[in-house]
C-alpha cells in the first residue's frame, strides 16, 4: 500500500505530459493552417498581389514639367487630379488616375526626387516610377518596362543669336550652352560641338535660370520642358535639331520572380501612346500652361520631321 501513492503520481504526471503534448500538437496544426492561408507569412507579397489586398496603388512623383507638376494654387483647369488634399496635374499623375480606376483602387502619389527614385522603389515607398530613364546602372537595382511610355526629342531653349539646323551646327564658340551635368545630353554635346562654351548644372531648372539670366545663349533640355519654359519665361524659341535625338520615357518598378505587375504595365501605357491618349493628356496640360498644342513638339514621333 505504501506504493500506491508513488505510482498516482506517475499516473497524473503522465497524464499531464499527454495533455501537453496534445495541446503542442494541437498549437502545432493551428499554426501550420494558418501559415498555408497566409503564404506571404514567410516572403512579402509582390506587387500584383499587395495591391490586391490593400486596393491601394502608390506611385511615385519627382516634380519636373511636364511630367509631375503639384498644383498649390488648385486652379480650376481641366486635367487635374486630386488625390487627398493635393492637387496634381501633368502626363504622370493623369496616367496614374486612370491606372487606378483600370484596377478599381485608390490612388496615392508619393514625393520623391529624381535621385531617389530608384531607393524609394527598392524600399516599397511606392509601386511604379513613371519617366525614370532606363539607364545601365538603374537597371541593376530596378527593373524597366520592355517598352517606355513615351518618346521625348532632346530640343535647345534658344534666343535670337542660335539658328540652326544640325545638332552640328553648335560647335561654335560663340555659343554658350548648359547642359545637366552628367546626363545623356552632356555627353552628347560635348561630343558634337566641342568648341562650344558649356557650362554644366544639376537640373532643369538652372538651366533654365542661366538662361533667363543671359549666361547662356541656349540649354539643351528635352523639347517639352523648353515649350512651356519659353512660354514660361517670356522669350526664347524651341529649336529641335536634326538627327532628332529621342529619348525614351522609362517606368521602373520594382525586381520580383511575379511578372504579373509589369505585364499589365506593358500593355497598360503601350496602348496609351499607340491610341493617341498620351498625346491627348500631354496637350491638356500645354493649355493650362498657355502653351499652343499646335506650335509645340508632339510626343508623336511621326511628328518630328515635321514640327521644328
Amino acid at each position: 500500500m505504501s506504493h500506491v501513492p508513488q505510482i498516482r503520481d506517475l499516473i497524473m504526471k503522465r497524464r499531464q505530459l499527454m495533455a501537453s503534448v496534445g495541446l503542442t500538437a494541437a498549437t502545432a496544426v493551428v499554426v501550420g493552417h494558418k501559415a498555408a492561408a497566409n503564404p506571404y507569412r514567410a516572403s512579402p507579397p509582390s506587387t500584383w498581389d499587395r495591391i490586391a489586398l490593400t486596393r491601394k496603388l502608390r506611385v511615385g512623383a519627382a516634380l519636373l514639367e511636364p511630367w509631375y507638376f503639384k498644383d498649390i494654387l488648385h486652379s480650376g483647369a481641366p486635367g487635374s487630379v486630386t488625390v487627398g488634399t493635393d492637387m496634381w496635374r501633368g502626363i504622370c499623375p493623369v496616367l496614374a488616375a486612370d491606372l487606378a480606376r483600370t484596377l478599381e483602387v485608390n490612388l496615392e502619389i508619393v514625393e520623391t526626387t529624381w535621385g531617389n527614385a530608384v531607393t524609394g522603389l527598392q524600399v516599397e515607398q511606392y509601386d511604379v516610377m513613371f519617366m525614370l530613364e532606363s539607364t545601365p546602372r538603374r537597371a541593376l537595382a530596378v527593373d524597366f518596362l520592355p517598352v517606355p511610355m513615351l518618346w521625348y526629342p532632346l530640343g535647345v531653349l534658344a534666343d535670337e543669336s542660335i539658328s540652326i539646323a544640325r545638332w552640328s551646327d553648335l560647335n561654335n564658340s560663340r555659343y554658350s550652352l548648359a547642359v545637366a551635368l552628367g546626363s545623356n545630353s552632356d555627353e552628347y554635346v560635348t561630343s558634337v560641338a566641342p568648341r562650344a562654351n558649356i557650362l554644366r548644372f544639376r537640373s532643369s531648372a538652372e538651366i533654365i535660370a542661366a538662361f533667363q539670366s543671359g549666361r547662356v545663349n541656349g540649354g539643351v533640355i528635352s523639347a517639352m520642358a523648353a515649350d512651356i519654359a519659353r512660354v514660361h519665361i517670356g522669350t526664347g524659341k524651341t529649336i529641335l535639331p536634326m538627327p532628332v535625338l529621342s529619348v525614351p520615357g522609362g517606368v521602373a518598378v520594382r525586381k520580383e520572380q511575379d511578372n504579373r505587375w509589369k505585364e499589365f504595365l506593358t500593355a497598360f501605357v503601350t496602348r496609351y501612346y499607340n491610341t493617341g491618349k498620351m498625346e491627348e493628356i500631354y496637350n491638356t496640360f500645354l493649355r493650362y500652361r498657355g502653351v499652343n498644342a499646335d506650335t509645340a513638339v508632339s510626343l508623336n514621333r511621326q511628328d518630328w520631321g515635321i514640327k521644328q
